[in-house]
């Protein structure tokens, strides 16, 4: 699924492993130092199509919901691996847009779903001056069926401006601790930046977005949080939308919140050479597009004063001949979670993420905002190849991919 170099459109060979014994049983270890995985069906009569997302309410019914892209379609499950029950929970009408990489791309159930039945979805609209702009709805659950949304209830929160091009598209929204919902999308698509977004903080493209959809203010749909840059610092900020909370970004293909700590971690699309994690904080600029990741692009803008850039925790090249000459190579990179689960306690505290394109998947050990360790921990000539759309956590911590052959696997150590 890959167009112009963007996402979810875009993992590198274990050279060896190294074996130690653990609570009685011989456990692999990748090259980086880190436990090595492996993956396997985790709802063997369970397919999809295009499935991009996967998300769960706090209600404690233990219902796991998968979005299909293109279809435009939520569907609900039992989080049990030898379900059948897959129910249609809901289907939007058209128009919608479904280029590439368009189409129905976030979900996100409210804090308090289990009181309110209020969840928001992100998807590309065919309206606007341009016949496409990116939308995020408020929908409620069913009053006659909990495995049901009332199609009927939707109401427009954010609209995005008019996009020019049909890529880049980001399409992810999630809660954070704070009880704000955040969004994020590209920088209006085609390649390197044609509008110059990325260090313009007055619009919103090449950002990530926070806002308030409990309590609207200013004729709006949502209200803005306080400590949001513009208003937190609003002579520092001056330039920035106040729904802003951080700009420089590509193309966020997935972020996700540490369960544990809060931390925000992000995938970012690169452009022609190199895929990029990143820490993101408040007020937070990641470069683009003076910089892809560690690397100078095209230098025609200025930085934002607001804030100094961050570089990325890591990256890997989209090619083998990149400097160091690493083959941990891939063309998009999928961003994942921080593993917390209980089944691989080894994993505990580490950030894994994907390739799109190569199937290949890499973990992230921080420290105090700083990489201590990282490197692939799948065996990609072992695995199946997957495209690997979204990365998914259920409510026990537990890791799981959905990849574009319609299936969702779960992530389990590779024991030798």
């Amino acid at each position: 699924m890959r167009v112009g170099g963007s996402g979810p459109g875009r993992l590198a060979l274990l050279t060896g492993c190294v074996i130690l014994a653990l609570a009685g049983h011989l456990r692999a270890q990748s090259p980086a130092g880190l436990p090595a995985v492996a993956i396997q069906p985790a709802f063997p009569s369970l397919t999809f199509d295009r499935p991009v997302a996967l998300a769960y309410p706090d209600d404690g019914k233990n219902l796991l919901f998968v979005v299909e892209q293109h279809r435009a379609r939520i569907w609900s499950f039992p989080n049990a691996k030898d379900t059948s029950d897959k129910q249609l929970y809901l289907e939007l009408p058209d128009p919608i847009s479904r280029d590439n990489e368009e189409g129905l791309l976030g979900l996100a159930f409210h804090p308090k779903y289990k009181e309110n039945g209020e969840f928001f979805v992100y998807y590309s609209a065919q309206d606007g001056p341009t016949n496409r702009r990116s939308v995020v709805s408020r929908f409620k659950v069913s009053k006659d069926d909990p495995r049901k949304a009332d199609p009927g209830s939707e109401t427009r929160i954010w609209v995005g401006a008019p996009d020019p091009y049909g890529n880049h598209n980001g399409g992810c929204i999630a809660f954070g601790p704070d009880g704000f919902l955040y969004i994020t999308l590209g920088d209006s698509g085609a390649a390197d930046d044609p509008l110059t977004t990325g260090q313009n903080p007055s619009d919103w493209f090449g950002s990530i977005l926070r806002i308030d959809v409990d309590r609207p203010a200013e004729g709006k749909a949502y209200g803005i949080p306080k400590d949001n840059p513009r208003l937190r610092d609003p002579k520092r900020f001056a330039r920035w939308a106040p729904e802003v909370y951080c700009i420089g970004l590509r193309n966020v293909w997935k972020f996700t919140f540490d369960r544990k700590t809060g931390t925000l971690w992000a995938g970012d699309v690169g452009q022609n050479l190199w895929e990029n994690v990143y820490i993101v904080e408040n007020g937070g600029n990641y470069g683009w597009s003076l910089f892809e990741g560690f690397h100078p692009f095209r230098q025609r803008q200025k930085k934002d004063p607001a804030s100094p850039i961050t570089k990325p925790l890591a990256d890997y090249p989209h090619g083998p001949n990149q400097p160091g000459g690493r083959k941990d190579t891939g063309l998009s990179i999928t961003g994942g979670y921080v593993y917390r689960g209980k089944s691989l306690p080894e994993l505990d505290g580490v950030y894994v993420y994907g390739d799109y394109e190569t199937g290949r998947i890499w973990g992230l050990r921080a420290e105090n905002g700083k990489t201590v360790k990282v490197g692939e921990i799948l065996d990609i000539n072992k695995q199946p190849r997957l495209h690997i759309a979204a990365f998914g956590e259920d409510p026990d911590g537990e890791l799981s991919i959905l990849a574009f052959d319609g299936k969702i696997y779960r992530l389990t150590l590779d024991r030798k």
